[in-house]
């Protein structure tokens, strides 16, 4: 029927018409860019973003493994996360294959669920999270599939809850693995109905002694939620939440912007550092080069105290650039996919099965504002970032400076303290010498011997030999004076 419909004269004729209008009354369609990989329009992309069977077996389920009922899926979790080569890093809940459930049992509020309508919903358990009622009539795993825009916070997940995440929210196997796993490595990587953003952090407890490390932190960005892991607690998500809670009369949450926020208070939480190291720095090359004696003793731990937290901030601030470039990029190619995506509805003449003309450029138009604006958020991230690795960059060159004047100093004090004591060494020397003729004199008249004037009763001998002594000081004197050797 499709063939005789599509070959009919009459049909022909009709289409033929109508792509004439279409073609007179509207301009032809702009060539999309060649260096972008524009993909054809794919079913899979409207699928939910929760899996409900999943989701119901894993709720009625009492056991943890039960709901690894895809082999093939639970093979490629347990090759990817309990492999015996595979090396990674583990948090409070424990290392290994083996957590520690009495620390995940004194671990509260792992869990979070946060929408602009209901708030926030906190649990220690995955479970009983979805279980508890958000609102009078609806639970947390009910509103996953009615709410726009959903938010999970995720702390510290073992390798069960990992799969059993992994399960209900589609999420690949390599995603899973570098979330357990804790890849370091800051990216930014799309996947067939998400985006994973792995974005660093740093440990706030000043009191640690891991202050500054590096805390990795995961966002998981669907079309109508978002799923966040982290390893140790840390204040973004709170600060976000509050955020959003003071903005939500004025702006329209979505899961781009949550991931914008959430990067944006990332990236603001470092200004504090900063401008503390901008002071530190100004202060040491202020005194670098006033101090003197003792006051130089606490100089050179400072110097050495304030380029680690320098070279620190500079590691973390280092790839974030190159993440919220691929981002950026990744909104504006999702914006000429869409175009593109349309305006091959409108060549094919989808728009009666697909939506109305109306219905699709309005879609259009919403999307492209949405990317836009997130776009232009993150330029802003960006400026920043780059703004601050400018004034890192500069205290590193602040600090250099200001070492090796510290050291050239130093190296001046020791050559200075050196002249000093060669020039006593000199005098003691020139003494010395002076003395040492005395002396022969003085041991050669005191011998046991028949010495000239011995036999005279009267002192005329010994004041003619002091009084030559004498004159052989003064003279000695004169002549180091004259050449300087006192």
């Amino acid at each position: 029927m499709e063939d005789e419909y599509s070959n009919s004269p009459s049909r022909r004729g009709s289409a033929a018409c109508i792509l004439e209008m279409n073609s007179q009354s509207e301009p032809e369609p702009e060539k999309p860019d060649l260096d972008v990989l524009y993909p054809f329009f794919n079913a899979e992309s409207s699928k939910p973003t929760v899996d409900k069977d999943a989701l119901h077996n894993f709720l009625s389920s009492d056991e943890l493994d039960s709901l690894m009922t895809d082999t093939h899926m639970s093979a490629k979790l347990d090759d990817l996360l309990e492999g015996e080569k595979f090396s990674r890093r583990y948090s409070l809940v424990g290392i290994d294959s083996q957590p520690d459930l009495k620390k995940i049992k004194n671990m509260r509020d792992r869990y979070t669920y946060y929408d602009a309508n209901t708030g926030s919903v906190k649990n220690n358990s995955l479970k009983e999270l979805f279980t508890t009622r958000a609102t009078p009539n609806e639970t947390v795993s009910d509103l996953l599939s009615t709410t726009p825009c959903w938010w999970i916070d995720i702390m510290s997940p073992t390798d069960q809850e990992m799969r059993m995440i992994s399960k209900i929210f589609k999420l690949h196997p390599l995603t899973a693995e570098d979330i357990q796993a804790q890849e370091a490595r800051e990216k930014c990587e799309i996947f067939q109905n998400y985006m994973f953003v792995s974005f660093q952090s740093f440990n706030h407890d000043y009191s640690s002694q891991d202050y500054l490390e590096a805390a990795n932190f995961y966002n998981v960005v669907f079309k109508d939620g978002v799923l966040t892991f982290h390893f140790q607690p840390l204040p973004h998500p709170h600060n976000v939440r509050k955020r959003i809670h003071q903005l939500r009369d004025f702006i329209t949450m979505s899961p781009e912007w949550i991931n914008y926020a959430l990067i944006d208070n990332i990236t603001d939480s470092f200004a504090p550092l900063i401008q503390h190291s901008e002071l530190e720095v100004d202060s040491i090359d202020d005194l670098v080069l006033v101090l003197n004696g003792s006051e130089q003793t606490d100089m050179l731990r400072r110097i050495g105290s304030c380029r680690k937290t320098v070279m620190q901030l500079m590691r973390l601030l280092g790839p974030k650039a190159d993440v919220v470039r691929s981002l950026m990029k990744r909104y504006e190619d999702r914006t000429k996919e869409i175009e593109y995506l349309n305006r091959r509805r409108q060549q094919r003449m989808l728009q009666p099965v697909l939506a109305p003309a109306e219905n699709l450029q309005k879609e259009k138009n919403v999307v492209n504002n949405i990317h836009h604006e997130i776009v232009l958020f993150l330029g802003d991230i960006q400026d920043h970032i780059q703004t601050m690795l400018q004034n890192v960059n500069h205290y590193d060159l602040v600090l250099g400076r200001a070492h090796r004047n510290y050291l050239g100093q130093i190296s001046i004090e020791l050559s200075q303290a050196g002249n000093s004591t060669n020039e006593v060494i000199n005098r003691l020397t020139f003494l010395a010498t002076l003395v040492v003729p005395l002396n022969l004199v003085a041991g050669l008249f005191g011998m046991n011997v028949h010495v000239p004037g011995q036999d005279n009763p009267d002192l005329a001998w010994f004041f003619w030999i002091v009084l030559g002594m004498a004159l052989y000081v003064v003279f000695m004197l004169a002549f180091g004076k004259r050449f300087q050797l006192l």
